[in-house]
């Protein structure tokens, strides 16, 4: 489902995510009845559009202007109803309603009682809202006592346990722009009447017992822009349904009783086509045929469309012209054919595709999207072999399908894959060694295939494996230890394998325990082995074991006393091993399946097992005293069997119904902790309200402030930074969609004794290196941009309007106040083509750099913002991120925030003069940082979209003593303007790191093939310690550096290419060396020719000094 069954409170003005895609708006107000009451968001899933914010704006300071001082209004009516409304409420257990709605605290005649919980006033004292969200109430409404407040815009109720009908007395509160009813259970039909309400934006009756059909007339609500019926009991010809709506943009109608197909003529569409972002139809009895084509290009808006649990049937249409379209779910449908092609090629922008449980046959596809995450094809018909390339996905799900061959594709699959299901297919062969591209999976699931071999020797040591599946397959060879030392592996099933030997609890060479310290292992299925040995007392340390099957193997000696404490085990079969001697009492009172039959058992059984019946305990175990009174007839719905054949029946379906139980488990936790988290960094509003900012989809937290006017401080011997502010705006937090990371720009050497950092250039203005031979750092201009000491810099940010700039946080770790940043020193430490990066130090400790973008260069304001939250969310080992923005009244108040890093550059340290400060970089550090660059921008590229766009040796800082490489001044590209855009890619070609293509483009613009071109160049300086500005005379006349380098591997001279920092003039080059050199010319080969940023880091994992 789209949906979660508990909704977090957020704001109005939250920003829809794909989870929670219709907006839902709800008003509550804070308890304390000696402050006004403002309207505030409620419950939300997914905040309106433009239109909602505009009206928001509206709507809320009107309601905040009431105060005592205002004359009164016309209230004295609203007063009587809402009094009247009162009688129909049973309170909840917090009890604010019925005690605060008390006629005395009126304030006299004709005011509004804006002391009464829920309720919010107008300027005139007319009562705009009534807010009771989640309040535990109770009652049978009667709708027509609230038609004498003439005024009201907002009525939300959702959340309570309301019962009674809609009346059609609804209609004729005319004024009603939002209704929320969800989440109570009020029934019956909707009345006609409700489509009197003109007016209405907002309609939500979702989660109640409605029924019918829709009225007629729906088409006269043409305001409505989300209409929400789910979980109810509608129904109709959903074509009927949809050719009727005008202007709506998100439609839930899911769990309903909706009928007929979604092919319908373009002309009963087109009008709700034109606007329709967000469809769900899903969990309906919708059949016939999908979408045609034609009706499917006139959604041309669309980006959610959900048709899951339905009986549709027909084959998926072409969808590359829907160019907006995100989240494709179709599950449990009756389609069949091939998969369109273009679903997984690179001209859409599709986050999750869910086509599970259809009939599509053929083979899957590579993957080329870059924007792809979420592909689950499970439960079809689909052949072939494994693709080899799934783009950027983090979650693939092939599993129920006939794919057959090895596993040699997976070897070529992305380092960012997260979950892997390949059940129940006829794959063969050695599971490879995955090495650590998948160094951030979670799960893995290959159950049922024909897998055979040994297990991989780094299988269990991927740093976030929590699940494993590995069962009914042909593996042999020994047990990983790593897979019971692992910190975070949760369910193990190697179930109907062939594994011998121990469990390896215990080192080979040693006795020391190989278990963590902490285990959090819950599931342990090794059944159906070869597995022998005694059973380790360190089992004991396992304590969050709740299933352990170890039956129908060799296993033998005593079954160890310490099992007893595993205080969580619900599950414990043991059958069909050698255990001997007595049975150790297992007093956990959550035990409730056990089974050691088929063994050498004695003694009497502990008392604490007795509840088990007999077949608990036999066949076997002939010398197993059973006391009076244990019933050979009781139930258990455990692992006891009379036969063989019974024993795997019972067994292998108690295995699938825990399978289940524990993944859901897993599926719980994950949306406990993510609520949780939601709930830490949650800013709450502060006491001037909401401004009606549109914060975006792609930022986690954001925190608005607005500048006061800030003077230089004349007198001060070091600048401040002057982005002062008296009033800090609320704090807004919204839905992620999507994670993109960027590390600020340009990083800079700014004098011989100041160290650069994280947004300096180590290139002057000129963005580039000067010839580095023969020159000395003080004569370089390249390294004297600016010295801090050199001049005075005021930051001055000037503001007429203390509304007019936002302050916008993108780290929730930053604790700082708008006065910490206006009264911070500030100096410059770099220019770019950009603008002007300064170091600022606040008096916490905390030092930032800020970079102010040039005038002119930049994009407008919504699509600046939206762009900085997107490239500011991301974090990642090689990137220095950003941490917020400023955008001021004025053109030039442009400014971008990022973490301030000590740490030089690479130019610097390639290129920098006499008396040198570093001492030259060693072969390995020049290989590790060319990786470190490679492994960045494979993020940037595959998983991330995005190219640097501005790659070039001053924007990689080497920080710390393993000169650990970091990106700066990457994507800037993106808040730009054309012209902006152009110059930053005509002075990265002046530079000598810009491509051929791109220079002699009409419009230059940033791409993938071009970063890898930059990287080229970036390794040929590594590998010579000439800079890409150097101008080499020879014999053949004056060259730059790639066509020198080219000449001389052309002409059999490589060798002499290299760094004699590195190797002397008689010793041989590393063989490392050459390997990197081969891979610097590949990468700066004509563009159809160009490898991508995979094939190269492909390459440099292979290349070892």
């Amino acid at each position: 489902s789209l949906y979660t069954s508990k909704r977090p409170p957020l704001s109005l003005h939250a920003t829809p995510s794909l989870r929670s895609p219709i907006p839902r708006v709800s008003f509550s107000l804070p308890p304390n009845a000696r402050r006004r009451r403002l309207i505030r968001g409620g419950g939300v899933e997914m905040a309106l559009r433009l239109h909602f914010l505009l009206f928001s704006l509206l709507l809320f300071p009107a309601a905040a202007q009431h105060s005592p001082f205002f004359p009164d209004g016309g209230g004295g009516d609203d007063v009587r109803s809402l009094l009247e409304f009162k009688k129909g409420i049973r309170d909840g257990p917090s009890g604010l309603v019925l005690q605060s709605w008390d006629p005395s605290s009126a304030l006299g005649p004709g005011r509004c009682p804006d002391s009464w919980y829920g309720v919010a006033c107008g300027g005139d004292g007319a009562v705009v809202a009534v807010a009771l969200d989640g309040l535990g109430l109770s009652g049978d409404l009667k709708f027509s006592t609230l038609t004498g407040i003439t005024s009201l815009r907002n009525l939300s109720l959702s959340g309570n346990n309301f019962t009674g009908r809609l009346v059609p007395a609804v209609g004729s509160m005319a004024s009603l722009k939002h209704l929320d009813l969800s989440g109570n259970q009020f029934y019956g039909p909707i009345p006609g009447r409700i489509t009197e309400l003109w007016g209405l934006l907002h309609l939500n009756l979702s989660s109640n017992g409605f029924t019918g059909g829709l009225p007629s007339g729906i088409r006269n609500l043409q305001q409505l822009r989300a209409l929400d019926l789910r979980s109810n009991g509608l129904w109709g010809d959903v074509r009927d349904v949809m050719s009727e709506l005008r202007n709506v943009e998100h439609l839930d109608l899911s769990g309903n009783a909706f009928y007929g197909g979604l092919s319908m003529d373009s002309a009963n569409l087109s009008s709700f086509a034109n606007t329709a972002k967000l469809v769900n139809l899903s969990r309906n009895n919708l059949n016939s045929g999908f979408f045609t084509s034609d009706s499917l290009r006139l959604l041309k808006n669309l980006e959610i469309l959900d048709v899951s649990d339905n009986q549709l049937s027909g084959q998926l249409p072409s969808l590359d012209f829907l160019s907006n379209l995100r989240v494709l779910r179709a599950r449990n449908n009756q389609l069949y054919g091939s998969l369109p092609q273009e679903l997984l090629g690179s001209s859409m922008a599709l986050v999750e595709i869910d086509l599970s449980g259809n009939m599509f046959t053929g083979p899957v596809f590579n993957i080329n999207s870059t924007s792809l995450k979420i592909l689950n094809l499970s439960s079809n018909a689909l052949s072939g072999s494994l693709p080899s390339d799934i783009g950027s996905c983090n979650t693939l799900d092939l599993s129920g399908n006939m794919i057959s061959g090895n596993l040699s594709h997976m070897q070529s699959w992305r380092a960012m894959l997260e979950v892997v299901d390949l059940s129940s297919n006829m794959l063969l062969g050695n599971l490879p060694n995955l090495t650590f591209l998948f160094e951030v999976l979670t799960s893995i699931n290959m159950k049922n295939n024909s897998l055979f071999g040994v297990l991989p020797s780094m299988f269990g040591s991927y740093p976030r494996l929590s699940v494993v599946d590995l069962s009914m397959n042909n593996m042999t060879g020994p047990l990983l230890p790593s897979f019971f030392s692992s910190l975070t592996l949760t369910y193990l099933n190697l179930s109907r394998n062939h594994f011998r030997g121990p469990i390896p609890f215990q080192s080979s060479h040693s006795r020391e325990s190989v278990l963590p310290s902490i285990s959090h292992m819950e599931f342990l299925d090794l059944s159906d082995n070869s597995l022998s040995g005694p059973l380790s007392p360190e089992i004991v340390e396992m304590q969050k074991l709740k299933l352990l099957n170890l039956g129908k193997n060799s296993f033998s000696g005593e079954i160890p006393s310490e099992i007893g404490k595993l205080n969580g085990l619900e599950v414990l079969d043991l059958a069909m091993n050698h255990f001997k001697g007595d049975i150790p009492d297992m007093p956990q009172v959550n035990l409730r399946i056990f089974n050691i039959s088929y063994n050498d058992l004695s003694g009497l059984v502990p008392e604490s097992l007795r509840k088990f019946p007999d077949d608990s305990f036999h066949p076997g175990n002939i010398l197993l005293v059973l006391p009076d009174g244990m019933s050979a007839s009781a139930p258990q719905s455990g692992f006891g069997f009379i036969d063989e054949a019974q024993h795997h029946h019972l067994k292998y379906g108690i295995q699938v119904a825990i399978i289940v139980g524990s993944v859901g488990a897993l599926v719980l936790l994950f949306f406990i902790f993510m609520a949780v988290y939601r709930i830490r960094t949650q800013t709450f509003c502060g006491r001037n309200g909401f401004r009606g900012h549109d914060s975006g989809k792609d930022v986690q937290l954001g925190i608005f402030a607005s500048p006061n006017i800030s003077r230089p401080h004349k007198n001060d011997d070091v600048p401040h930074l002057l982005i002062s502010a008296a009033f800090e705006m609320p704090a807004q937090k919204d839905s992620v969609t999507e994670t993109v990371e960027s590390g600020f720009s340009d990083s800079r050497e700014v004098s011989s004794e100041t160290p650069s950092h994280g947004v300096q250039d180590s290139c002057a203005s000129h963005e580039g290196c000067m010839p580095s031979h023969g020159s000395t750092l003080a004569s370089s201009a390249h390294f004297l941009d600016a010295h801090p000491t050199d001049q005075s810099v005021v930051l001055n940010v000037y503001s007429p309007d203390r509304l007019a700039g936002e302050l916008f946080f993108l780290d929730n770790s930053l604790v700082f106040t708008i006065e910490d940043l206006s009264c911070a020193p500030a100096e410059v430490i770099g220019r770019s083509s950009h603008g002007t990066s300064y170091k600022a130090s606040l008096n916490t400790g905390h030092v930032l750099a800020v970079k102010w973008l040039k005038v002119g260069f930049v994009r407008h304001k919504k699509e600046f913002a939206k762009e900085v939250k997107r490239i500011g969310s991301i974090r990642h080992p090689n990137i220095i991120p950003w941490t917020g923005y400023y955008w001021g009244a004025r053109e030039q108040e442009r400014i971008i925030l990022s973490d301030y890093v000590y740490g030089d550059s690479l130019a610097l340290h390639l290129h920098e003069g006499t008396p040198r400060r570093h001492s030259p970089l060693s072969c390995s550090q020049r290989l590790k940082i060319a990786f470190d660059i490679t492994r960045c921008l494979y993020h940037l590229h595959h998983d991330r979209g995005l190219p640097h766009g501005n790659l070039k040796p001053a924007n990689v800082l080497l920080k710390g003593p393993d000169r650990t490489a970091k990106l700066t001044d990457y994507c800037l590209h993106r808040l730009m303007t054309p012209s902006g855009t152009a110059e930053q890619m005509l002075n990265l070609g002046a530079l000598g790191y810009g491509a051929p293509e791109v220079a002699t483009a009409s419009k230059p613009f940033p791409s993938f093939e071009a970063d890898v071109y930059a990287f080229g160049v970036i390794m040929m300086e590594l590998l010579t310690g000439r800079c890409a500005g150097d101008i080499i005379s020879g014999q053949s006349g004056a060259v730059d550096l790639t066509d020198w380098v080219r000449k001389q591997v052309r002409e059999g001279w490589g060798v002499e290419c290299f760094d004699r920092n590195i190797i002397g003039s008689d010793e041989e080059p590393p063989k490392a060396m050459e390997e990197l050199l081969a891979v610097s010319l590949q990468c700066i080969l004509p563009i159809n020719e160009r490898p991508n940023i995979r094939t190269i880091f492909a390459d440099l994992r292979s290349i070892t000094v």
